[in-house]
């Protein structure tokens, strides 16, 4: 298959029900912030804190890589939904910079060095790899994000219920849109290259690439918490290993098979609802009541006066 174009276009995505929507999310950090912020469950605090540094890196990379895929994709419609997925992209990143920097200061300077690694690998794969490995790698990390967020929206009473709401919220979001934006990555890829096992192997790359550097992430944190070393941590920590990678890995197993798009996959009704709330206006979405996490979108009264100018 000709690498600067894809002949065969058929694996791509139906017209949009609705446009991407690139969102401004008021969320309000602070230095009273416990990096604990799931007191239940440190280590899966950890965890989420972990894939949060790579954000910053990542996304920007993602970004740099469709803009350059942009050149060669003519279709009208997939050039909108992949600038609208690098404006939601840009939020992202943007958000998780600030609850990073919060991060740190809360006593983690071991977490520079892990920034300084994937800031040189993000660098190298841009300057040294092709277009067609850095599109592939967009697409696999997004087939990665798809399966997580279904995961996450699916239990989020049993990930976050509890929990720090502005954590909660900001984490919920983010995969509310990795979920929105599922086939952009996927049809630029297929647009431009096409090529069914290079794309399963960026999959592949991308997904052991980001656990790589979310687990020396949470290892450094756990071990400056004296976690690390702890039995009863340690066999919390492999508990919630063990319930990622099961509902992962059949999500990435269902990405690597040929004829997979993301489409045919079903949006949790969740994260449709989380929608619709945004839209009629709803501010209480960066503030999730995290006692309430089942059923509704419950607004936290204390909070209501923060930031109410967007």
């Amino acid at each position: 298959m000709n690498d600067q174009q894809n002949s065969d276009n058929t694996n791509l995505a139906p017209a949009s029900a609705h446009a991407l929507l690139v969102r401004k999310m008021p969320f309000s950090f602070t230095d009273i912030f416990d990096p604990h912020w799931n007191n239940s469950k440190p280590e899966w605090s950890h965890m989420v804190n972990g894939a949060s540094l790579a954000m910053p890196f990542l996304e920007p990379y993602l970004i740099k890589t469709m803009r350059k895929a942009l050149e060669k994709i003519g279709d009208e419609t997939l050039r909108n939904e992949v600038k609208l997925y690098m404006g939601q992209e840009a939020q992202h990143y943007q958000q998780h910079r600030r609850f990073n920097d919060l991060l740190i200061k809360q006593g983690y300077p071991e977490l520079l060095g892990i920034e300084e690694q994937m800031k040189a690998d993000f660098a190298h794969f841009e300057k040294n790899r092709s277009l067609k490995f850095n599109l592939a790698y967009a697409c696999g990390f997004e087939s990665m994000a798809l399966g997580i967020g279904h995961w996450l929206v699916n239990n989020r009473d049993s990930l976050f219920g509890g929990s720090d709401s502005r954590v909660a919220s900001l984490i919920l979001w983010h995969f509310v849109e990795e979920i929105e934006h599922k086939n952009v990555a996927f049809d630029a890829y297929q647009t431009v290259y096409g090529n069914y096992f290079y794309r399963v192997y960026g999959t592949l790359f991308a997904t052991a690439h980001v656990v790589k550097y979310s687990r020396k992430a949470y290892q450094a944190m756990l071990k400056k918490d004296g976690l690390w070393t702890n039995l009863s941590s340690r066999w919390a920590l492999l508990k919630i290993i063990t319930k990622f990678f099961a509902n992962m890995l059949p999500a990435l197993m269902t990405a690597c098979l040929p004829g997979h798009h993301p489409s045919t996959i079903k949006d949790p009704q969740w994260c449709i609802d989380w929608v619709n709330t945004y839209n009629r206006g709803n501010r209480e979405l960066a503030v999730l009541d995290t006692n309430n996490l089942k059923t509704s979108f419950s607004y936290n009264h204390q909070t209501r006066d923060l930031n109410n100018d967007r």
